[in-house]
Order: structure tokens, then sequence, then C-alpha cells
């Protein structure tokens, strides 16, 4: 049977786009289609596989009545194509009037891809995708696993791929969704997908996110980032923007410049200890705990699960990290994957004392809630949440501190110095970010988590990983598995932002996030590390070399030397 899955791995929002905005947008004899489109970016090529994938996905249709039907009118946004893949996916079926059917005449299986495995997970819950995919067309499933992943998660209302491999059932009632008709009836097929769906904030936004790819990307592989730069680039506005774009407009919150997810802490240089941001044990007429602002914005998100929170801790090295901050970076290497849900260490572990009572007392106001924290055996215990999202901007120079490589190997780090005068001086100003919302959580913390789903391109990673620590032996830079499950983690949660991802695009990013970020030193220490991973990357980058982030980055460190030392840092 013929790879069903394959016919939808080039349905990306970046494709239809440019498939919708190459076709005529007015109704045509089929003639003067055809001949308009010889002419077109396409050329002759036009009517091989863009035409097929455009067919399937019901971007035109050249009808029984002898003319040519534009599925959109206009060119179109990546908003409006993501939309529009979210009616699509969930009705395409198979074989449709555009592919042959060789293979399905001899076995019983779902003409609706998503229909068919909807059925099988009702009826077998919390099955694997591979069980249900070979129950229902008797062959196994393909190698394209995490494609699958992708497009059930983001365009399918009534299934969901979880972390575990498993898939659940999000919509209990879709006969309003699933519309069924005669295949066979081009027209048919066509206008099944011509009833608009009811808008979301999360389509109708009209900002692109494509531009903070990496930020997102970063954040959702693990919940700790670093925004380093020259004052003034903006770092601390787009925490805040980020947290801004969790709102919807029915929501009290929304367009307010200071939301409730959204906590600002001004680091000072004489922090030392722990105690000014996520408090202390004052024993002054008895015990009581003095909570900082780090725990009651914990407590915050917990009482609020689905939506991302942002701790931003602003000019973070003013004073030692490892020092104020210290229970934070332990307990954040604790995080892992239980029964769907990323899970860390308490960072205030339980007691049966009274300063405990006075913290869980302060920070929860259900008598419920705060029964369930001083519960010994089986309590909730106050864990770093997985909406939780701390970032920390950064400023090097002769007034901060420097970063350990215990800091720098626990976050996801981004450089921002890129400077346009003329940005934001727009009347009445734009919308840094579209709606963000759930999507920002991952669902999975280390490495073993997403292999076996996307082992074809975690093993393209690693291969990657071993070239680059051949050049890292016997320096202090070399890499270890922490690392490791980061980048992997990277590159499939890449994916699920922009399914049209290219794995050097996560190994450039990466590069420069999590290897650059470490090098530092004279010439001996530094400048044959620094060549031979601008060979490496030049040679995965190929083409990209322009777009190429971590070979600037490498050049600059290189230019650097001639000083006698080296660092990421400005």
């Amino acid at each position: 049977m013929a790879d069903i899955i394959c016919r939808w791995r080039n349905g990306t929002p970046k494709t239809v786009v440019e498939l919708v905005n190459a076709l005529p947008h007015e109704v045509m004899p089929s003639e003067k289609f055809r001949e308009f489109m010889e002419h077109s970016i396409y050329g002759n090529e036009f009517f091989h596989t863009p035409y097929q994938l455009a067919c399937q996905l019901a971007l035109y249709c050249e009808a029984e009545d002898g003319l040519y039907y534009p599925r959109f009118t206009h060119d179109i946004t990546s908003e409006e194509a993501q939309e529009y893949l979210e009616q699509w996916f969930p009705k395409y079926y198979i074989p449709n009037p555009y592919v042959r059917s060789d293979g399905f005449n001899d076995i019983e299986c779902p003409t609706y891809v998503v229909y068919g495995l909807y059925n099988y997970v009702r009826d077998h819950p919390k099955c694997s995708y591979s069980e249900a995919y070979k129950a229902i067309f008797h062959e196994e499933a393909t190698n394209n696993n995490d494609i699958v992943k992708n497009y059930i998660n983001r365009y399918s209302k009534v299934l969901h791929f979880e972390a575990d491999g498993t898939l659940t059932i999000t919509e209990a009632n879709p006969n309003q969704i699933f519309k069924f008709m005669d295949r066979n009836n081009r027209k048919e097929f066509f206008d099944n997908f011509s009833q608009q769906s009811k808008r979301t904030y999360s389509q109708t936004t009209t900002t692109d996110n494509s531009s903070y790819l990496p930020y997102l990307t970063a954040l959702r592989t693990k919940p700790f980032m670093l925004l380093a730069g020259i004052s003034g680039t903006g770092k601390s506005r787009i925490v805040r923007e980020m947290a801004k774009a969790c709102w919807t407009p029915e929501e009290d919150e929304y367009g307010k410049n200071c939301p409730r997810n959204f906590c600002m802490v001004q680091v000072k240089p004489n922090w030392h200890d722990s105690s000014d941001l996520i408090g202390y044990v004052s024993r002054i007429n008895g015990e009581k705990y003095v909570v900082g602002p780090f725990l009651r914005f914990i407590a915050k998100a917990i009482q609020d699960p689905k939506r991302p929170y942002f701790l931003c801790l602003d000019e973070m090295n003013l004073a030692p990290v490892e020092q104020y901050f210290a229970e934070y970076l332990s307990v954040i290497e604790s995080r892992k994957l239980q029964d769907g849900h990323i899970e860390t260490d308490p960072i205030v572990p339980y007691e049966n004392t009274e300063a405990y009572g006075s913290l869980i007392d302060q920070l929860f106001d259900s008598d419920e809630e705060r029964k369930a924290y001083k519960t010994e055996e089986g309590g909730k215990r106050l864990t770093i949440p997985e909406n939780l999202f701390v970032v920390g901007t950064v400023n090097m120079d002769e007034t901060t501190f420097s970063f350990s490589r215990k800091v720098l190997d626990r976050a996801m780090t981004i450089e921002m110095n890129k400077v346009n005068l003329h940005g934001g001086l727009e009347a009445g100003g734009a919308a840094e970010f579209g709606y963000i919302g759930e999507d920002l959580m991952g669902n999975a913390a280390e490495g073993k988590d997403i292999y076996a789903d996307n082992q074809t391109l975690c093993d393209e990673v690693i291969s990657y990983l071993g070239k680059v620590n051949e050049i890292l032996e016997g320096t202090p830079f070399k890499i270890a598995y922490r690392t490791r499950n980061e980048f992997l983690l990277y590159a499939v949660n890449r994916l699920h932002f922009a399914p049209e991802s290219e794995v050097w695009q996560t190994l450039d990013e990466m590069t420069s996030m999590k290897i650059l970020s470490r090098i530092e030193g004279d010439n001996e220490r530094c400048e044959h590390v620094l060549r031979e991973l601008k060979n490496l990357l030049t040679e995965t980058v190929g083409d990209h070399a322009e777009d190429s982030a971590s070979l600037k980055k490498i050049d600059e460190m290189l230019a650097k030397l001639k000083s006698g030392y080296t660092s990421y840092w400005a």
C-alpha cells in the first residue's frame, strides 16, 4: 500500500501560502488556468508535484463543468493558511479524486484518515499511534511518526498525541467536524472544505510568530532562558509581550501592560543568598516564613496551570546567580516526565514545622489546597510548575558577574544585539507576539521522551554532536548528556512550531545557544576550537551560510582573539 502519511508531509502553512499566492484568484475556464500556470513561477513543472499537492489540499478544483475554482480569492497570510489546515486536515480522506487508489481495493480501511484513527482510539483508549495505524491500515506505521504527531497536534481538533506516545480524544462529538461525501466527485471534494470553521483568537491574530521561533522553541525545550545583549534592545520587553500574548480579547487581563502571568524582579547587586528572591524563615516571635516574590509567583502559576507564567529577572547578573538562585538551579535539573506532565523536586521541601505551615497559608487561600500541601504522606509539594518560565536579561560589562558553566549548562541563551532604529515607530504600535497560550508548554523533559518517535531526526542531531565533541576533546567545553538532550528536544520542538523546519536550522541555533556560549579563553585554548567549529558549521548549513547565526558569532569571537582573549559574551 502507498504510504498514506507521505501525502501530508508538505502540507505546511508555508507551502499553502506559496501555492495559494501562485494560483489564480478568480474562476476561469480550465484551459485558461492551465495556460496561466505554465507561465507561473512553476512553469511546466506545476502539473507534477505542486499540482498533486495543491489538489490534495483542495486549494483549487478543475470541475466536471470545465471551470477552474480557486479556494482563496486573495493572497493569504500564514495565519490564514494555519486556520485552513486546521479545517482541512481532520476531513482529509483517501483515496481522493486526485490520488490513485491502488492497494485500497482489496482491504477494508477507513477512507477518512483522522476519522479512522478517532474511531479506533474511542474504542481503545490510550492506545499508541502504531497500534491504531496497524489496526486500521493493516500495515506497520511508517517512519513519519514525528510528522504525523506534528500534524495531529497542530491541526486536529479531535485527537492529541500525548508525550508517552498514546493518542487521546479531545472532542467528544466530532460530527460537525467530519462530513461525508462522494469522494469521486471532484467538486464535492473541493466544497467539503469550503465551510469556514469558527475562528478563534489564536487564528485571527495578525501577528506572525515566525521571527520569534528560536525564543518559543527554546522555552518549550527548557523553561529557563537568558537574553543577552547591549542595554536597550528590548530584552525585558519581549518577556512582557510573551506574557501579554497568553490572553484572548474575552479575558479581563487582555491588553494589560502587566498581566497577572508576568512578574518583573529587579536583581540587586547585594544579593548573595536566596532570601530576597525565594524567602527565609524568621524566628522573631515564633517561626514564620517570610515569602519572596518567586514563591508567590509560583503559587499563582500553580493555580492557573493551563496558562504560561513568565518571571523576568532583570539584570540577572548584577549579583552571582549561583548564590541567590541556587535552589532553582538545582531543582530545574530534576525535571521528569510523569503521567504526561513534567514534574520537579520541591523547591521548598515539606516540613512538619510552624514555618512551613505559615508559608503554605500565605501562598494559598483555599483551606482544601492548604490541607493538601500540609499532608505528609501523598500530599502536594511546592515544585516548579510546568507552566512557569524564567527568563533572565543579561548585560555584560565591568559592573556585572560572568556566568559559570553551571548556569550556562542549565539555560538556553539567545543573544539580542541587533538594533533597527526604524522599528517600533508605527502609530499605535503593533503586538510583539501572536497568541501563544498553552502551546508553549513542552511535553518532554529528556531525550528519551522523544527519541523513539523521532529516531531519524535524533540520530542526525547526535551525529552532529559527535563531530562537535571530537573538536572539543581535551577542552573544558566538551558537552555531555544534558546538552545532548536539549539539542534533541529543540529539534523536535522546532518542528512543533514550524513543521517545515530543516535540521540545519536546529543545529545552527543550538550551537550558538549551547556550544559557543561556553567557549572563552586565550588563543591557545580557543582559536583551533573555533576554526574547526566554523568548518563543521559551514559544511552543515551548506548554502545557508549567510543565514547562520553561529557562523557570524564565530567570526566575531575570532576577531576578539586579536586582543588575546575571546568570549561569547560582549
